[in-house]
């Protein structure tokens, strides 16, 4: 593995992170480089470096606000393309990169913090770790249209999520899982989400304007408001709990809102 300097550490780091992350962390680098170089100097050495003092932070600084602006892009360009799909066929037509920030945005929309590992690719691996709901789920993701996803990859995540002690894994397809598959995750802590299920999943965190319903709500005759905040809500299907398959409305600024409402 190449080795890598500070600077392309700290802006790998910085643009997987929310875009204010950056900027925060730029403020602290000026900050910090107006207190080292705006003490009193106490020796001629400290006079001399200095200039040099100054640069390095600004340097720091800049780099910190160019990957905050590269993550502000990234994220935009993540939530467009949720927004654009319309089923299967266009999940299907994404690249792998493509299809796994997908992934990552859509359950990012379910309220998890999701961290890019950057150590799958085309080929395979761990893409994403998610966190939140009190739990820890590692993703990989399986970009071959239609393609069946043997029970030899189900096998592999499995190994990787007992190994890594996670609370359980998900293998994402926009292709199908054969039924060795399907069988061998049954009582494991895995989700095998093939591609239906992967459209339906998108369909659920599409705002009301990209993910139009094709029936009339059953109890409310326009899209009906969250009781929290009053933006419009979006109908959603319980993925687990007591009412997992269940309906209900929930509101499209989820997860800054949670505020829901019953459909009957």
């Amino acid at each position: 593995m190449a080795r890598t300097s500070l600077i392309e550490d700290i802006f790998d780091m910085l643009r997987k992170l929310p875009w204010w992350v950056g900027v925060a962390t730029a403020a602290v680098f000026w900050i910090v480089g107006i207190v080292v170089t705006g003490r009193p100097a106490s020796d001629p050495l400290h006079t001399a470096l200095r200039p040099l003092f100054r640069f390095f932070f600004n340097g720091l600084a800049i780099v910190a606000l160019v990957a905050a602006a590269v993550s502000a892009i990234q994220s935009f360009i993540q939530r467009m393309t949720l927004d654009r799909q319309t089923g299967t066929d266009s999940i299907r037509s994404l690249s792998w990169r493509q299809f796994e920030q997908l992934v990552g945005e859509a359950f990012r929309r379910q309220g998890y913090d999701v961290e890019e590992t950057g150590g799958g690719g085309a080929d395979g691996g761990v893409d994403l770790v998610l966190r939140g709901h009190g739990e820890t789920v590692l993703v990989q993701c399986k970009q071959w249209r239609e393609r069946q996803v043997g029970v030899e990859k189900v096998r592999e995540l499995y190994g990787v999520v007992t190994s890594e002690g996670a609370n359980r894994g998900v293998l994402v397809t926009s292709g199908r899982f054969t039924n060795d598959a399907q069988s061998f995750k049954v009582g494991k802590p895995l989700t095998l989400v093939d591609g239906p299920a992967l459209a339906q999943l998108v369909s659920d965190v599409q705002p009301p304007s990209a993910a139009p319903m094709s029936a009339p709500p059953p109890r409310f005759a326009t899209v009906p408001s969250c009781p929290r905040c009053g933006s419009p809500m979006v109908l959603r299907t319980a993925k687990r709990g007591a009412s997992a398959g269940d309906s209900f409305y929930g509101c499209t600024k989820y997860p800054s809102c949670k505020g829901t409402r019953p459909v009957n």
